[in-house]
Formats: C-alpha cells, structure tokens, sequence
C-alpha cells in the first residue's frame, strides 16, 4: 500500500508568495523527472543531485505551520512518478489545505483520479512545445508519448476547477512558428501564460550561455498572451 513516505523530495520551500498566484504557500519539490529538457532551471532536481530531504519532516513542518497557510504546492522534477503523491495529497487535504499541483502531462490516468477525487484545488501543467512528437523531443530531450500530453490537456480543460497552461519560451530551441502552434492547439488564451527562458540552473550546462527570452518581443507575438518574467 502506498504511504507519503513514498514520495521524495529535493526541496522545500516553507512560504512562498510566488509559486501560486493569490496564496501563501509551502512548496515541496520533489526529486526525479522522466524529461531531460536541457534547458531546465531546476536541474538539480531532475537528476537528483540536490540530496534527499525527509518528507516527514517537512510534513510535520507543514502542520506546524497549516494556521498560517493558504496551501501548499506540490511541483518537481516531476510529482507524479511517485507512488507516495496520493497518500500526501490526502494527508495535506486533512489539514484543510488547498493544493496546487505542478506536472508535465505524462500521467493522465493519475491526473484524472487525482481532480476527480478533490485533492487538487489547482492544476499547473507544462505544455513544453507543439503537440506532435518531434517538437516534444526537441525541447525535452527523451521521446514522448504525445497522446498522453494531449490526454492531459484535455483532463484539465474538462473537469479541473482552476489550472493554467505554462510554456518556457526557450530561443534556441523554438522556432518562429512555435507559439503560435501551441497557442492554435490549446486553444485557451485564458489559461495559457509564457514563461521567458533564463540561463540559469540549466540541466545541461551548455545552455547557461544561450539568449535568454525577450518578453518585449514576445508581447509582439502573442498578443493577449499573459507573459511572465
């Protein structure tokens, strides 16, 4: 049987004002990530090289602290490889938190049951690039299985309460008719924020000396796009 203990974690943060819009928030990062995007700012994480942090102790920091929090954020690396992701959700829905959840779309059948079940209040998830194979293994670095991506976008749209659909603009990677691809296909302007890539953290150190993205040229682009950093 599954238990929170199941779950590792990277990081923590015990109050942030910035990883949920409108919340103070605790943040759990967790450890591991089935991508290898090159380009990624939490390294670290995704290759597990920042060390192991006890998740019970930072659950018992949570509920030490629960009075004086909106949620919590659960994000990664990648939450949803851990087995221990439910059982922690439930155990922080029992303190009476709210809960946002940070994912890269590869789990659909967990993501599913976990709105379905109420134990996610918000739904984050990375839309890396134009929904087809080849676009997706460019930014990412591993083959992906686009159905899924695709599944999960449509999982969030139909049945969770509150999401948002992030893509890191990355200039050395992304083409000229990127953007507007994602923007086509997602269809969900509401929904939808770019994030500018900033050489920082990169997993794969060659990219500490790309350009980073203009957010000025990228209101050109994408107008009415909400753009972040």
């Amino acid at each position: 049987m599954e238990k929170t203990a199941d779950t590792r974690a990277g990081g923590y943060l015990p109050a942030s004002f910035l990883d949920w819009e409108g919340h103070v928030a605790a943040v759990i990062f967790t450890c591991g990530c089935n991508f290898r995007c090159p380009w990624c700012h939490n390294g670290e994480l995704v290759t597990a090289r920042a060390g192991e942090l006890s998740i019970e102790k930072i659950i018992f920091d949570i509920k030490r602290r629960a009075k004086f929090l909106d949620g919590v954020v659960i994000s990664g690396g990648e939450p949803t490889l851990w087995p221990g992701l439910r059982p922690l959700l439930e155990e922080l829905k029992a303190l009476g938190l709210s809960v946002k959840l940070d994912t890269n779309g590869t789990n659909p059948e967990l993501l599913r049951g976990l709105i379905r079940d109420g134990l996610v209040e918000h739904v984050a998830m990375d839309v890396k690039a134009p929904l087809d194979a080849e676009s997706y293994a460019k930014l990412t670095g591993v083959p992906v299985d686009i159905a899924k991506i695709t599944e999960s976008v449509g999982i969030i749209k139909e049945s969770a309460a509150s999401y948002e659909f992030r893509t890191t603009f990355v200039p050395a990677l992304h083409g000229p008719d990127d953007m507007p691809a994602i923007r086509a296909q997602l269809g969900d302007d509401r929904h939808w924020v770019v994030q500018c890539f900033k050489p920082s953290g990169c997993l794969d150190g060659k990219f500490l000396e790309k350009e980073a993205a203009d957010p000025e040229k990228l209101k050109k682009i994408l107008p009415g796009v909400r753009i972040r950093g």
